[in-house]
């Protein structure tokens, strides 16, 4: 497999952990999924059926772990890898500073053209320089900012010790605990700072998963109290959303506490079940493989391909209620758009960035 950020980050050891593809395929349709507005995850503000609010919102509150889980996954892959600087800095930043530039383009060319505006060089470079192209872009932004630490990042986790990785998972863990406490609570975060962004924790957590002896044990004890977990943080989330009316504790979900315990149960689960059952249908796993391989190019397109396909969920809505047609309408998406990468993987501009 060729290496990248969401979908392709892996190596030969790699390939076999058909869980992180699992893992990246559910990410990606959480992500679409948060997308969908009223069609979807917004359809439990405007409903009066009971059953889709419920569904609704459950969806929205577990579409809350996308981008965290593909930081997981960033994580677990390259913080475990010994490679150079030159590697890191001379190939890895300008894939992904290429891969930002040209879509960016592709964006702002289709604002112009959709919008009736002129474009102009001058604008486009405001606009790339404030992050204002498009929104779902500041992942990439992002990224390049943790590939430039990156070096620094695998000093410190690669010389921890065991005890000090159980240690680092405690704290990052605990430390959001206290400080969703003290918002609530206080209105204010927690009083002592540890101050990394929520990308950076998830990065970690990722590589502790994967490094860290006790956390990597696979045992149905681990299995139940991760699903314990993610029910749990699910229910109280739900519980908290109904009763605010609104969508404000999805922040904690994508930022503290509760997220990360989400988050890091459906890493857990995923990963049991696979290593658990290798002797599943080869053919599924090449699927998903091949699936894995696609979805940072979906990443970068899906916005269109739910546009164009909107036509389905107008079709089927009314027909089948709201969310199964949001589902038969993300599944159209996430299966055109891997036809779709897969060739454009072919072509010469996108071979080495896709």
């Amino acid at each position: 497999m060729k290496e990248s950020t969401i979908a392709n980050d892996t190596d030969r050891s790699s390939e076999k952990k058909v869980y992180l593809e699992i893992c990246r395929i559910i990410a990606i349709f959480c992500i679409m999924y948060q997308h969908t507005g009223g069609r979807g995850a917004d359809a439990w503000q405007y409903t009066g059926s009971s059953l889709v609010y419920a569904v609704s919102m459950t969806g929205m509150i577990i579409s809350c772990i996308g981008v965290p889980l593909f930081w997981m996954i960033s994580g677990a892959l390259l913080l475990s890898r010994q490679e150079s600087w030159k590697k890191v800095y001379g190939r890895r930043m300008p894939r992904i500073a290429a891969v930002l530039v040209i879509f960016s383009i592709i964006r702002y060319v289709y604002q112009c053209i959709t919008n009736g505006q002129a474009g102009s060089v001058g604008a486009f470079l405001k606009q790339f320089c404030t992050k204002e192209i498009f929104l779902p872009y500041w992942f990439l932004y992002e990224y390049l900012g943790i590939l430039l630490i990156l070096p620094f990042l695998k000093k410190i986790v690669q010389n921890l010790t065991q005890q000090e990785k159980q240690l680092l998972f405690g704290l990052i863990l605990g430390w959001n605990v206290l400080n969703d406490i003290f918002k609530i609570g206080m209105g204010t975060g927690f009083m002592i700072g540890f101050s990394f962004s929520s990308s950076i924790y998830y990065f970690m957590l990722g590589y502790l998963l994967e490094n860290c002896g006790v956390l990597r044990k696979n045992d149905r004890k681990g299995l139940w109290c991760h699903i314990g977990c993610a029910l749990f943080v699910t229910v109280c989330l739900f519980v908290w959303m109904h009763a605010e009316h609104g969508i404000g504790p999805l922040v904690y979900a994508a930022e503290g506490s509760l997220g990360m315990f989400l988050t890091t149960a459906v890493y857990y689960v995923v990963r049991y079940l696979d290593e658990k059952s290798r002797k599943s249908n080869m053919v599924l796993q090449r699927f998903v493989l091949w699936c894995g391989k696609n979805v940072f190019g979906l990443y970068l397109i899906e916005d269109y391909l739910r546009n164009g396909l909107t036509v389905i969920w107008e079709f089927l809505g009314p027909r089948i209620n709201t969310i199964p047609a949001c589902a038969v309408w993300l599944t159209a998406v996430f299966l055109t758009g891997n036809v779709l990468i897969a060739g454009a993987r072919r072509l010469p501009l996108f071979r080495k960035i896709l």
